[in-house]
């Protein structure tokens, strides 16, 4: 039998980025599938439109190939802020311990990060939409299914690193 406490407490930072990264890309993927799903836009053409952030134009004909590259730089994304979390833990502990407000102000963080500096550095080949309801929609998105898992990711390995 596998003694969970044994393998968590084992858990270093690679393990939690890698955990707290892929959690918070799968969450904060599947309402924006399901909303954009709602608007009629496809996964494929979501994913596509991901890609467009390297691609422009091009990455509308580029099929799934593109897709699935929209689909990596998502991961990629969720990842990089997973990491940038759990280090900015390290020196500041307090994040692990009022993480759910960690959690909510780091998805505010990404999300101004990513719609006020990214997209607009990036070759996107659509224009974001201003939107209330939409806006309102993608920003508690990145709060509770974003910011969130990470957070909490990062605490839990951090209580076990503490109790090992």
């Amino acid at each position: 039998m596998i003694d969970s406490h044994a393998t968590a407490a084992r858990w270093g930072a690679n393990q939690t980025i890698l955990v707290a990264g892929l959690a918070a890309a799968l969450l904060e993927i599947l309402p924006a599938l399901i909303v954009q799903g709602a608007l009629g836009v496809s996964p494929l053409l979501l994913f596509q439109s991901i890609s467009s952030g390297l691609l422009g134009q091009a990455a509308y004909s580029g099929g799934i190939a593109s897709a699935l590259l929209g689909a990596a730089i998502h991961l990629f994304i969720s990842l990089v802020a997973a990491g940038i979390f759990v280090f900015a833990s390290r020196l500041w502990p307090v994040l692990t311990v009022r993480y759910v407000f960690a959690g909510l102000f780091y998805g505010a963080l990404v999300y101004a990060v990513m719609n006020y500096v990214v997209l607009p550095l990036s070759a996107i080949a659509f224009k974001p939409t201003s939107a209330l309801p939409l806006v309102a929609t993608s920003f508690a998105v990145h709060l509770v299914f974003f910011g969130l898992p990470i957070s909490l990711v990062t605490r839990l390995a951090a209580a076990r690193r503490r109790f090992s």
